[in-house]
């Protein structure tokens, strides 16, 4: 085969396997071994809720496969949808959320991106725990085609080494 036709085929090959990307899917997760991490969140009423990986996993859990500013090809994410979280601990009514990482970066989001997009808080990355090597253990992701789509999407949005939630002041 030639060069032309061999390259033609590829990039048609890697074309198609995008059009597979995209949209959240509802999917069931084996039980996996997680690495030491918690997503605290604090409810309406105050009230803290740690949740570790295997926790987080309690909610129903979710599949998408997308890229990232930091990863070119499609990748599989699984975990929870934000919106459930914040559903469960009565924050799904607040203005916006602030929500901080391990290593105290803080971010927050609005409740009209909430709203407007669908947020996975991935707990594994092609079926592996997610790990902290890796932008984990509990990171948050968009599908590619919503934030690029999105005029309140922010790469801040994609926080990983997610430690906590809470309504913003």
């Amino acid at each position: 085969m030639n060069l032309k036709i061999t390259a033609m085929l590829f990039t048609l090959g890697l074309f198609a396997g995008q059009l597979h990307a995209g949209p959240i899917k509802q999917a069931t997760l084996p039980p996996i071994e997680h690495e030491q991490a918690a997503l605290t969140v604090v409810a309406s009423d105050g009230v803290e809720t740690r949740y570790s990986a295997a926790e987080l996993e309690m909610f129903p859990t979710y599949s998408l496969t997308t890229t990232t500013p930091w990863r070119d090809e499609p990748t599989v994410f699984e975990g929870v949808l934000l919106s459930d979280i914040l559903e469960k601990n009565g924050l799904n009514g607040s203005p916006s959320i602030l929500v901080t990482a391990e290593n105290d970066y803080q971010t927050t989001m609005s409740k009209d991106l909430i709203d407007s997009v669908q947020i996975l808080v991935a707990t594994r990355v092609d079926g592996k725990a997610h790990s902290r090597r890796v932008r984990g253990p509990i990171q948050f992701i968009i599908d590619a085609e919503a934030f690029a789509g999105s005029s309140l999407a922010t790469e801040a949005s994609l926080v990983w080494m997610a430690a906590r939630i809470e309504a913003a002041e």
